[in-house]
């Protein structure tokens, strides 16, 4: 992931840090409801298309309880702290590789629900539910594993780090190769972005067109929940992601760095509401955890009076 640091908000740092906070907390607490119905429930926890899901928002925690709370400290201080070499290695790692995670999982996601739906026989069987859908998985966590360890842990290039810049004013030193940049726009963002857009469309499509064309009711509700859950996370990161996404790429094509320049502070800064949002989406695009939500909280029930003879 690209940053540009060379240009400043017009958002005080005592703004950003309260805005940030403002979902930080909520985003928490829905992010540990969301994963203990996933995980804890039977039915949640065993249903393949959930799988990529409760690995993203396990995920997206991490990320909320490391490198949120060290943006949160630095928007607060106004500088990195501690101001070590060894911290700010580890706040690129962090970012760079969950970054990188994210978006090849759900591009494999949005993919793999078209097999999920129209193609289940390809997973009928403990052998291919083996192959088609927990190989993939674990191929992109190891490949996005190592690849985060080569470019940033292990790359014979040395980071300069200010400590005065939003994770330390990391521009990855591995960008100075060009075929290495272009690696990692074309293979980690390009190409998992057009994947999302693609899939995604095509599903809602293939849907509609089949509700249509078999008018099967139980399988109408199952492939729409399924579908919901899916388009909602992908509206989400289209609409934070991808529109910087484009600009990172035009510039590893040649154009200059000043065209977008404002726009591209900006977009990194909104770019976290990406992940404190997605908690929310998730919840929401899920009918069984929008009546847990209900539940807990007995004031939102609707009272039905019973009337007896």
């Amino acid at each position: 992931m690209l940053y540009d640091i060379s240009s400043e908000i017009a958002i005080p740092y005592i703004v950003r840090f309260w805005i940030i906070l403002l979902f930080y907390i909520p985003s928490v607490i829905c992010s540990f409801f969301v994963l203990y119905h996933f995980l804890f429930d039977r039915t949640l926890r065993q249903a393949p298309h959930n799988h990529v899901i409760i690995i993203l928002l396990f995920i997206n925690l991490i990320v909320e309880l490391t490198s949120f709370i060290w943006i949160l400290n630095y928007y607060r201080l106004g500088y990195v702290w501690p101001q070590t070499y060894s911290f700010c290695l580890t706040w690129l790692f962090i970012d760079e590789a969950f970054y990188i995670t994210t978006t090849l999982l759900f591009a494999w996601a949005t993919f793999e629900r078209h097999i999920l739906i129209f193609h289940d026989r390809l997973v009928s069987t403990r052998y291919k539910f083996l192959f088609i859908h927990c190989l993939p998985i674990l191929l992109l966590l190891l490949y996005c594993i190592f690849y985060s360890i080569i470019v940033v842990l292990i790359s014979p290039c040395k980071n300069n780090f200010d400590y005065t810049k939003i994770v330390c004013g990391s521009f990855p030193c591995y960008y100075h190769v060009r075929l290495t940049a272009m690696w990692d726009v074309i293979v980690n963002d390009i190409i998992p972005t057009m994947t999302i857009v693609i899939c995604s469309l095509t599903l809602l499509l293939r849907v509609i067109y089949q509700k249509s064309r078999m008018h099967q009711t139980i399988h109408w509700r199952t492939h729409r929940k399924m579908t919901i859950q899916l388009l909602s996370i992908s509206l989400l990161y289209l609409f934070i992601y991808m529109p910087k996404m484009l600009i990172e790429f035009l510039r590893l094509c040649g154009i200059p760095n000043y065209v977008g320049k404002d726009f591209m502070s900006y977009a990194e800064f909104f770019a976290y509401y990406g992940n404190l949002l997605l908690p929310f989406v998730c919840a929401g695009s899920m009918p069984q955890l929008k009546k847990r939500i209900l539940k807990s909280f007995p004031c939102c029930q609707r009272h039905i009076q019973t009337v007896t003879p």
